[in-house]
């Protein structure tokens, strides 16, 4: 890594676990600010940043980069609160069906955070758990949306996918894994005996049970990882719910669950580059084994390269005028995105293959 990925790490690490910045790592000419706020807006974590940023004293950083930085942590807190006010009302409208449903990842992980307005938002995910509810919810949801407002009804995955006032809602009547092939033999297994879980509750949503979460928000992740890349923002969501939730976990519960759903090994990958690069304590990372410290530092090189969902990898861009041309250097550039974690992980690298090209040729 370079200076000012170096710098943007630390700054990172400062936001995610509110620990004091260290100025002095900070005084370097050969660090390109610019860059680190770049880096920052590709992983989606420009709050947490930002955080890090107000603790610098004045001059070490370019005065007027720091001003834009606040200016879109101020937005990022606006969201976040725009979402949070959203929320009660929309599982009010849930209750109110008679349905029971959970709310995935988001605004949920995001309490497990220091400053839970610092975390970047994405959409409000919703998960119907038990049979009938996904097409009790999507059956009246459709009748009071507009057309224009639907970006997504799809029967095979039960995903319904809209837009509410700018903010996007999910509703999902299924879980995909994808990752391996015991994923998706067992993650339904799995998910049914967590039904006998206690659901937390917070601002009027069901969260997930503490023994589904983990497990589901680090297959999600490895999940878009495999499939086209994730920025650390994702990372940065388990380790903070596990860093968390850490006294509330069974480890051998959560042994068990991992080899089932066949994401045992790449937990221990992921826990390598959140404690040894990432600033997450050991003894608050589950099955951390230093054995596979290349694999973390590589996995880490990886999504600084590719940024969020791999949409900044170099690989899949194009400026050709012709659209098959631009589709075929996308598809390369994929294709040698999933291919380059072989070594490391080669069921996971070469398990979506197949469906990425048939979905690949649907899309030309």
């Amino acid at each position: 890594m370079n200076k000012s990925e170096k710098a943007f790490l630390e700054l990172l690490k400062v936001g995610l676990w509110g620990t004091a910045v260290h100025e002095e790592a900070f005084r370097d000419d050969d660090i390109d600010w610019e860059r680190v706020v770049e880096l920052a807006r590709q992983q989606t974590v420009v709050g947490l940043v930002g955080e890090a940023m107000s603790q610098l004293s004045r001059g070490v950083m370019p005065r007027p980069l720091y001003l834009q930085v606040l200016k879109e942590v101020m937005e990022v807190e606006e969201e976040n609160k725009r979402m949070n006010t959203l929320i009660p009302i929309l599982f009010r409208t849930l209750d109110q069906l008679g349905v029971r449903s959970w709310l995935l990842k988001g605004q949920g992980v995001a309490q497990c955070y220091v400053n839970p307005l610092r975390r970047v938002s994405g959409d409000i995910d919703v998960f119907f758990p038990h049979d009938g509810d996904y097409e009790k919810a999507r059956e009246d949801f459709l009748r009071h949306l507009k057309a224009e407002d639907v970006h997504n009804d799809n029967d095979t995955t039960k995903t319904l996918e809209f837009d509410y006032k700018g903010i996007y809602i999910e509703l999902h009547g299924h879980i995909v894994p994808e990752v391996n092939r015991r994923s998706n033999k067992n993650f339904p297994v799995f998910q049914k005996a967590c039904l006998t879980e206690d659901a937390e509750q917070w601002n009027g949503a069901a969260l997930p049970p503490v023994r589904f979460n983990p497990v589901f928000i680090f297959m999600h992740m490895v999940r878009h990882y495999f499939g086209g890349g994730i920025g650390l923002r994702q990372v940065c969501d388990w380790m903070r719910y596990v860093y968390v939730h850490h006294g509330e976990m069974e480890a051998e519960q959560l042994k068990e669950d991992l080899k089932m759903t066949g994401l045992y090994r790449l937990w221990q990958a992921f826990s390598c580059m959140a404690v040894d690069l990432l600033g997450c304590p050991e003894e608050r990372m589950f099955f951390y084994d230093g054995k596979y410290r290349k694999h973390g530092r590589r996995l880490l090189a990886f999504i600084l390269e590719s940024g969020n969902f791999g949409y900044y990898d170099k690989r899949t861009k194009s400026d050709s005028r012709f659209y098959l041309v631009r589709r075929f250097v996308a598809f390369w550039g994929h294709l040698q995105m999933k291919l380059r974690n072989l070594m490391m992980f080669p069921e996971e690298s070469v398990y979506g293959i197949p469906s990425f090209i048939v979905d690949g040729v649907k899309r030309t």
